[in-house]
């Protein structure tokens, strides 16, 4: 009797056992190890795009701002510190109260036009504790 319970008993192992792997080859999704990594990546995507779209947004600007005086020939007659004059009163009107026209857009001497206008900045913003993002904006302005 003791070896007949001994090997019902390892029939019943066996059988959940088998039940268990069973089941395990009929799971399908992911971990929450895996959930976690995919939810982890998209909020520091989010993290980035949300310091950095601004950056671009304000660039864009500061480029319409450019293209305007440009493109405004009495303007590019007159001296530079009439054009600078212009561009820091048309940053103050956009709400760009960080930037300085010295700073973001190089007057050239140029025979034909004037000046030629070229953007040239750096924005750096803080993303985490010590480790900062970088955008570079070159352009130079008239041209499409």
């Amino acid at each position: 009797m003791n070896l007949a319970n001994t090997a019902k008993q390892n029939t019943a192992i066996q059988q959940s056992w088998h039940g268990r792997s069973a089941l395990r080859s009929k799971q399908k999704g992911m971990s929450f190890l895996g959930v976690f990594f995919i939810v982890g990546v998209f909020v520091f995507l989010g993290i980035v795009a949300f310091k950095v779209v601004p950056n671009y947004f304000e660039y864009m600007t500061v480029s319409k701002i450019a293209d305007d005086v440009a493109n405004n020939k009495d303007l590019m007659r007159s001296n530079k510190s009439k054009i600078y004059g212009y561009i820091d009163q048309a940053y103050r009107t956009n709400n760009l109260w960080d930037l300085k026209s010295k700073e973001t857009i190089q007057l050239t001497k140029d025979g034909s036009r004037g000046y030629k206008v070229q953007v040239n900045y750096e924005k750096r913003t803080n993303l985490f504790s010590n480790i900062d993002v970088v955008t570079a904006f070159d352009k130079e302005a008239g041209t499409p």
